[in-house]
Formats: C-alpha cells, sequence, structure tokens
C-alpha cells in the first residue's frame, strides 16, 4: 500500500459547500453574481477579487478569501486566524490500526474480522487489503479533502476512540487578507463612502456575491484581468530549495502590459510613485517571518512586458527553506502589478495570490514509492509487462542497502465448473416434484460454483530474480527500478494487488527498516474494434447512384472497454457523403463482446469504374486508463459494372449532298463492364437544322463488353442546305444484363457530325432552266411589243 501520507502532505486549502444566503440591506445594489477564484470584479475606483475559499474546521463554517484594494492597496486588511487538520497529525491516525477500523467502518466497509490483527501490522494490512481492497484504494486516490472530511467524521462517529477534532486541527493565521464567512457583509469605506460587500454562498471553487454602494458607480469585469495559479510541492524540509511556479494567464479581452511579479512573505502595498523592487526589498527585509522560514535564492521580482487577452505564461521562482524552520503550515504570498489602458487613461492594478507553504521535518531516512508505472499502460489477462518502480529518500538522513522486493499474492478465481443434472428427480410420484428439483438444482449449483473457487497467484517475475538493489540514496534523492512481470491469464478485468517488501538501513544509526506495501496493478484489457459486417442499400451499387446506405456493425473482440466511442467516415472518391448522410456518429460504450450498427449514406461518382473501393472510418474512444485512442477501419464497398455504349464509326451512303436521301451507318461499341441488352439507337434533328429523317430508329441488338454492332438511319437533306458541317444527335437506349440482377434502363447521349456538300447535278440543272425561263421571257416582251406597234 502507498503510504497514507504521501497522500496526505499537501492538505491545506480544503473547500467546503454551504447553503446559506443573505444580501446587503444598505446602498444600491451594484452586482450580485458568481465569483471563480482567482477572478476579479470592478466595481467604481476598487477591484474586489476572490483568492481562495476555505473551510475552517474549528467552527465548520466556509469562508471566502477577498481581497479589496484602490489605488494598489488593501483595504480590508486584518489578521484572522482559521483551524485546518494537521497533515502530521492525520498521518499518525492513519498509521493506527484501531482507527483504520474504525475509518474503514464510517466508509462502509465491514473489516471487523481484522480486529484480532491489530497488534500484527503485516497480518493486519493482509486481512484489510483482502476483506476491503476498495478502502485502501481510496486512500491512495481520495483527495486531501475528501480524507479529513472522513477522518473528522470518524473521531464523531466514535467517541469511544477518545480522540477530539480539536486535537487533529491547527491554527493558520492570514495577514492582510481578510476570510469572510458565508452570510458576513464587509463594509468597506471609500472616499467617505460605504461599499457593502456580502458572501451569500461559498463554493469548493467560487462565491455568489452581492456588491452595493454608491448608486452612481458602476461595476464590470474588467477589459484586461491577470488571473494567478501558484504550483509548490506538497510539503518541504528545513534547509529545502524549493521551486515555485507561477501562472499567468489574462482573462481580459485587451493586452495588459509591465507585469511585475513577486513573491513574499505578506502582501505589499504601494502606489503608482513606489518601486516595487524597493517595497518587496524593505518587505523581504523586516519580515522575521521570511527569516525564520524562506528566503528567496535569486530575485523575487520577475517582470514581463505584457500579456495579450486569453495569452498566459508561466513564471519560476526558487525559493531557500531556513534549515533552523519549525514545523508548520506558512503563507506565501504572489503578487502581480500589471497597468491596462494608453496614455492617459493608463492604470495599474494590483493582485494578490497565496499558497500554503508546509514545512516538515523528518529525523531519518525515509524511502517512499512515488510512482508506479505499467508498460503498456493497458494490460489483459495472460500479458507480460514491465512495471516500474520511483523510489525516492523523502526523509532527511541518507540510506543504505535498499532493497525491493516483489512476491507472490494470490487472489480467488472461479475454477471450472460442472453444472448439476437433477432433471429426473422431477419424474418422481409426489407433489411438487418438479420445482424440487429446480430449486434443488439451482442451489447446489451455486454450491458447486463456490467451492470450485481456487487461490492463483495474480502476478509473478518473468525470466529474473524478484529483488532489486540500490546501495545508497541521499535525502531527496530517487532512482526508477524495473521488473518483467505476467499477469495470470485467469484473471478477470479488476485492479489486483502486487506485495512490495522494503528493506534499508538509514543514518545516522543505521536503523534497519522493514515496510511491506501493497500496490494495486489496474488489469483492464484492451479494447480491439473490428468490422463484422457491411451490407449496402441497393445491394448492387452503380455509378451515378446517390445515398447508397451503407450499414456496418463495429464488433469490441478485445478484453477491455472502449467508452464513448465515436465514428466519422471519411469517404475518398469515387464515393462522397451525401447531404443526408450523419457526419459524426456515436455509438455509446462498447464492453468486452458488446456490438454496435450503425449506417451512413454516401454518393457515388457518374464516372466511377467496376471493382473494389475502400471507404476508411476513423474511430476513436476512450479506453479503461481514460486515454483517448484512434483506430481506422476501412469498409469494402463493390462497384458494379455497368453498359456504357460509344459510337466508334460513320459512314455515309451516298456522300450527304443537298436535296439528297443519305444513309447514315453508325457503328457501337461497349466500353462498359456489363452486357447491353436490346440496343436501340434513334436520330434526332433540331427544328433548325436542314433535315428530315425517314428512318428515325434502329434495332442494333444486345451487346457484351467490348462488342460492336450497327445500326442505320436514313437521313433527308434539304435541296436549299447550305453546304456545310452539321451535328445531328443520337439517343442509344440500353437494358442492363438480367443476368445479372441489372434490369435498369441507360440512355446514351451522342453526337454524329454530317458534312453537307453542294449538289452539282442540282445546281447545272437549275442553270439551264433559269436560261430557258429568260429566253422565254424575252420573246413574250417582243410579242407583247410588236402587237402594240402593230
Amino acid at each position: 500500500m502507498k503510504k497514507i501520507k504521501v497522500v496526505l502532505l499537501g492538505l491545506m486549502l480544503i473547500t467546503g459547500l454551504l447553503g446559506s444566503a443573505v444580501s446587503a440591506s444598505t446602498g444600491s445594489p451594484l452586482f450580485e453574481g458568481y465569483l471563480s477564484r482567482g477572478e476579479a470584479i470592478l466595481v467604481g475606483p476598487l477591484i474586489i477579487s476572490l483568492t481562495d475559499t476555505q473551510k475552517d474546521y474549528g467552527n465548520g463554517e466556509y469562508y471566502a478569501f477577498l481581497v479589496i484594494m484602490k489605488d494598489g492597496k488593501i483595504l480590508n486588511a486584518e489578521y484572522k486566524t482559521i483551524y485546518v487538520p494537521d497533515p502530521e497529525k492525520i498521518q499518525r491516525l492513519l498509521l493506527d490500526p484501531e482507527f483504520l477500523l474504525a475509518l474503514a467502518e464510517t466508509q462502509g466497509y465491514d473489516v471487523s474480522s481484522c480486529s484480532q490483527y491489530v497488534n500484527d501490522t503485516t497480518a493486519f494490512n493482509a486481512c484489510l487489503m483482502a476483506n476491503a481492497f476498495g478502502f485502501y484504494q481510496w486512500l491512495n486516490t481520495a483527495s486531501p479533502k475528501e480524507i479529513a472530511n472522513a477522518v473528522v467524521k470518524t473521531i464523531e462517529e466514535h467517541p469511544e476512540l477518545g480522540i477530539n477534532k480539536e486535537d487533529i486541527l491547527m491554527p493558520i493565521t492570514y495577514p492582510d487578507i481578510t476570510p469572510v464567512r458565508e452570510g458576513e457583509t464587509v463594509e468597506v469605506d471609500v472616499d467617505d463612502q460605504t461599499v457593502y460587500v456580502t458572501v451569500l454562498e461559498v463554493y469548493p471553487n467560487g462565491i455568489k456575491i452581492s456588491i452595493s454602494g454608491p448608486p452612481e458607480w458602476r461595476a464590470s469585469t474588467a477589459p484586461g484581468v491577470v488571473i494567478s495559479s501558484v504550483e509548490i510541492p506538497e510539503t518541504v524540509q528545513p534547509g529545502d530549495t524549493v521551486t515555485i511556479k507561477v501562472h499567468l494567464r489574462n482573462e481580459g479581452a485587451l493586452k495588459v502590459r509591465y507585469l511585475n511579479v513577486f513573491v513574499s512573505p505578506a502582501p505589499v502595498s504601494f502606489n503608482d510613485s513606489s518601486s516595487i523592487a524597493s517595497a518587496v526589498s524593505m518587505a523581504l527585509s523586516q519580515s522575521g517571518l521570511s527569516q525564520s522560514v524562506f528566503y528567496p535564492e535569486g530575485s523575487a521580482i520577475q517582470y514581463v512586458e505584457y500579456l495579450d487577452g486569453k495569452e498566459n505564461t508561466t513564471l519560476t521562482f526558487r525559493i531557500k527553506i531556513n534549515p533552523n524552520a519549525d514545523v508548520g503550515t506558512y503563507p506565501l504570498y504572489v503578487g502581480v502589478v500589471y497597468f491596462t489602458g494608453l496614455g492617459a487613461n493608463m492604470k495599474m492594478i494590483q493582485g494578490y495570490n497565496f499558497v500554503a507553504l508546509t514545512v516538515k521535518k523528518s529525523r531519518e531516512g525515509f524511502v517512499e514509492i512515488t510512482k508506479v508505472e505499467t508498460i503498456p499502460g493497458e494490460i489483459s489477462p495472460g500479458d507480460t509487462f514491465t512495471v516500474r518502480f520511483t523510489v525516492e529518500n523523502t526523509g532527511a538522513e541518507p540510506i543504505k542497502a535498499l532493497s525491493l522486493k516483489i512476491t507472490s499474492y494470490q487472489v480467488p478465481v472461479q475454477g471450472e465448473i460442472k453444472n448439476v443434472d437433477l432433471s429426473a428427480l422431477s419424474q418422481l410420484p409426489i407433489q411438487g416434484s418438479e420445482a424440487l428439483s429446480e430449486n434443488l438444482q439451482t442451489a447446489l449449483n451455486q454450491i458447486m460454483r463456490e467451492l470450485a473457487k481456487q487461490n492463483i497467484d495474480a502476478f509473478l517475475p518473468i525470466g529474473e530474480d524478484n529483488v532489486k538493489y540500490v546501495a545508497e540514496l541521499q535525502p531527496g534523492q530517487s532512482t526508477t527500478l524495473e521488473f518483467k512481470i505476467k499477469a495470470n491469464d485467469r484473471l478477470e478485468n479488476g485492479i489486483y494487488p502486487l506485495r512490495i517488501e522494503l528493506k534499508y538501513l538509514s543514518e545516522p544509526d543505521e536503523k534497519e527498516i522493514t515496510d511491506e506495501r501493497l500496490v494495486g496493478i489496474d488489469v483492464t484489457g484492451r479494447a480491439e474494434l473490428i468490422l463484422s459486417k457491411v451490407s449496402t442499400s441497393p445491394s448492387k451499387i452503380l455509378p451515378g447512384t446517390d445515398n447508397v446506405e451503407v450499414d456496418i456493425q463495429i464488433d469490441n473482440v478485445g478484453t477491455g472497454t472502449a467508452r464513448t466511442v465515436i465514428i466519422k467516415p471519411h469517404p475518398t472518391w469515387p464515393f462522397e457523403l451525401s447531404e443526408t448522410s450523419q457526419q459524426v456518429i456515436g455509438l455509446g460504450s462498447l464492453n468486452k463482446g458488446d456490438s454496435a450498427q450503425t449506417s451512413f449514406r454516401v454518393n457515388v461518382a457518374e464516372n466511377a469504374s467496376s471493382g473494389t473501393y475502400e471507404i476508411p472510418l476513423l474511430i476513436m474512444y476512450t479506453n479503461s486508463l481514460g486515454v483517448q485512442k484512434n483506430v481506422t477501419l476501412k469498409v469494402p464497398i463493390i462497384i458494379g459494372a455497368k453498359p456504357n455504349i460509344e459510337v466508334v464509326d460513320i459512314r455515309f451512303e451516298p456522300d450527304p449532298l443537298q436535296g439528297e436521301s443519305v444513309k447514315v451507318y453508325i457503328t457501337l461499341k461497349n466500353t462498359g463492364g456489363e452486357k447491353a441488352t436490346s440496343v436501340l439507337i434513334e436520330g434526332v434533328v433540331k427544328a433548325d437544322q436542314p433535315f428530315s429523317l425517314d428512318k428515325r430508329t434502329d434495332y442494333v441488338g444486345d451487346l457484351a463488353p467490348g462488342a460492336t454492332g450497327e445500326g442505320v438511319i436514313i437521313l433527308r437533306i434539304d435541296r436549299d442546305a447550305i453546304p456545310k458541317d452539321y451535328r445531328i444527335q443520337l439517343r442509344i437506349r440500353a437494358v442492363g444484363d438480367p443476368n445479372q440482377g441489372d434490369d435498369n434502363v441507360y440512355v446514351f447521349e451522342r453526337t454524329v457530325d454530317v458534312t453537307v456538300k453542294e449538289n452539282t447535278k442540282t445546281s447545272t440543272n437549275l442553270r439551264n432552266l433559269a436560261v430557258i425561263v429568260g429566253v422565254l421571257v424575252v420573246i413574250v416582251v417582243i410579242y407583247i411589243h410588236r402587237g402594240r406597234a402593230s
């Protein structure tokens, strides 16, 4: 089991939730709403920001840490002490078997059978592990707030333990930032006017707040406001050098400039004319708290020229913990000073954040398993995997001759059983024999299943010794030890214990320490998604078909669970998603052996060739460890062949001449992949063309793929047709191959070029006729003239 104290070392800032609410009753209402931790609001000339929320375990009330500032000065500054659980005291309680029994009972676990082992730590841990493994999991994964609340509840429900709530609490004094109780109103005098700030409700990471004041004031969020968060170690040792990371984010919409960030033991207030460096330097030099606990290593101030709206950055500071510092928890303040606006509208804004710095002393070396990692992360029954233990000397003295040994831990699994068949009893000539047979058979089979349970080793080392050695570890030094392990193939998915034994010698007196832990290994299995079924509607897909419905079935044939499964079809040519298709398909979760069916629709390109194609499916899901996984499956789609008729040759008998009838012989070829039946050719001329059709259609017959056939139409050319090139249209009709289940009618539009030439014979006759007509006209004129003369 991982040491509980590692989980508890950072237990300082405990948040809470209560529901009482009161409003400020004086002044005009300026704002009523919610502030999250780190947020700020502008109210007239004031900046009101929420730095944290916390529960006082002494009185059970919840507090909001508000900072009310004007011109860089804190207006609500006073000292306030609240009581929070002491990590050291809770750690000592959790090492007491009697208290652990009471805590497990409070959490709903029946561990009364383990009370007989309270004087034998190894046997007690084994019993507790076997009967309440979930309780051990909770101890290793619960937040500090959860553990603190459970400890307080156990103390209240078990007075026989002789422990008072006050015995596990410690005071923390916060200078210059006043915690405000839920339902409490703070009055602030500003330029002879009063502002009322009421904390209506307190939440784990925010508050509901009401602000009233002068009616001419306005409340608004800042166009540029910097929110800070601070990252520090859970605990520090006297003499340590600690890295502090300050994360800054401009939550406003506009740029902020000239950011100065500093760390100090108390808030530092100054106005526009103050020097930030001198103010911080003075605070550090005059603070007895700083000199007795910590001081900066390097500069306590860092500068950032600007942050755009929604931009973030991280600054790193280092502080040295006084080697003679007393055990306790001390506030560490992070101040942020920056400017908003430009020119005459530029305004300085100052904000604070703080964290609790816990100083803990250890008088000897202590080895902690700080990290357990399995490679791969997903482990199935029967897998061989690597487990890495990161061990660290978290004590104050060196340790020597460290050994880490893994030993088998047996767990019960279901053995092979054969059901009892008592059906013959139903034939007995007694009343109720059938019901007796069924009930007795069910009871016996349940007993058989229990009797068939077997204890097996959950894990065994592979190909090497089960112990690793480290010669020496200095305080703060860590190392990684690696083992090859096989999971028993008879395990079901779940968390199984791996027993760890640590032995080492601690300076200064080479005290021998033996420590046994149980580490939970998560056998989650691996999800494996496959495409198990594909069908389409229509069943035969042809080029040019729209809204083809593709039905698929996805099976999880792996040993793990795929959570929140999402499918995104990514078709490529000759397919595209139809407008009526789902673009993103959710399947929910697929456990081991589960299946899910769904569908999507695609359009097929008109010019697609026959053959087998694949449509990629991007499948995204979350595995049992919460890791996002992607897999691409390919859906096979068969595009069937269809006939395609082309005109491959044209000949005319006789040549196209003015005023003549012409037979147009048209050679067709089936260039498609399917037989064309009942091929019919039809000529089409337009009204403005100098043609008519003496024979409009002709039957060609059947054309196998690659075969040719000939049809003929008769074209009559007008006498006055202008000699030139014309283009007439052909309409070709064909039916698919019925033997292939294709009874579709296909229509192909093609064109034929016709070059009309001058008919010279007709032209000569016309000229001769014109001469004769001319002579006759002359004779008639002469005759008429002579008649008049006489």
